[in-house]
């Protein structure tokens, strides 16, 4: 275990593994799938094969990784699995009521900072500027809301519209994407996210005040989120990725039997 400085408390202290999109997502896929899960990439070159990579790194002490763990993880994934409060089905999403919905926010922009300070290649294209990424910092740490106006996570509840088989929700809560951005009109930006079968868009700056009222938007001032459903076919570069794997599975580009 290497010593050296918590990206969080900023202390020298021995490191933990860390993981931004949390070792249970990852963990819960392969117990699934016999303790590995498939990966493939949108290039033309490398193959599709088997990995156990839960995409960690030596980034916080023992305290920190726990702080996060017990106040935003543990919390908000229950309520994602429908541990927590209650979830309702509708013709345009779910709504997910009597939730936490600081613990909510905290625990999407905590991965989104984790990411975003994260050497694995997987957050590659996750950033956040100076001096946003220090006052994410220490509103994670003091855990205390995070005005909307500075960043937004509006959330999406994932399905396949397709008409003959397609994905089960089942199937799409088995589905990481590595995390990417989208360049934004008026200089602004956007951060994708994609596990639990869920749709997590992380806007900087964040929505004005007549945006925060667009479904999926979690407030920490009210106590419920109403997630419209997604077509994950409708997802521009996550469609790219799923038709490249596709390919390269038609042309046997793949490291194991099929």
């Amino acid at each position: 275990m290497p010593t050296g400085k918590c990206a969080l408390c900023l202390n020298n202290a021995d490191l933990r593994r860390s993981h931004a999109i949390p070792d249970s997502v990852f963990k819960r896929i392969s117990k699934e799938n016999n303790g590995q899960s498939i990966r493939f990439h949108d290039d033309d070159t490398s193959l599709v094969d088997y990995s156990s990579d839960s995409w960690w790194e030596y980034q916080l002490c023992g305290n920190c990784e726990q702080h996060l763990n017990r106040n935003y993880e543990q919390y908000s994934l229950s309520a994602m699995r429908a541990g927590k409060g209650k979830i309702l089905k509708h013709d345009f999403g779910v709504t997910f009521s009597e939730v936490d919905t600081l613990k909510l926010q905290l625990f999407f922009l905590s991965i989104f900072w984790r990411a975003a300070n994260s050497k694995n290649e997987a957050y590659q294209k996750v950033y956040i500027p100076e001096p946003w990424n220090n006052e994410l910092r220490l509103h994670l740490l003091n855990k205390t809301r995070v005005p909307l106006r500075f960043m937004t996570v509006k959330i999406s509840r994932l399905i396949d519209k397709s008409t003959d088989g397609g994905f089960s929700l089942s199937n799409l809560k088995n589905v990481i994407a590595s995390p990417f951005f989208r360049k934004l009109p008026d200089r602004k930006f956007s951060f994708c996210f994609l596990f639990e079968g869920f749709f997590i868009e992380i806007f900087m700056p964040g929505y004005t005040l007549k945006q925060r009222v667009a479904k999926g938007v979690i407030n920490p001032l009210n106590k419920t989120v109403a997630a419209p459903y997604l077509n994950i076919f409708d997802i521009p570069e996550i469609l790219n990725l799923l038709i490249a794997g596709y390919k390269k599975n038609l042309e046997g580009k793949v490291k194991f039997a099929t």
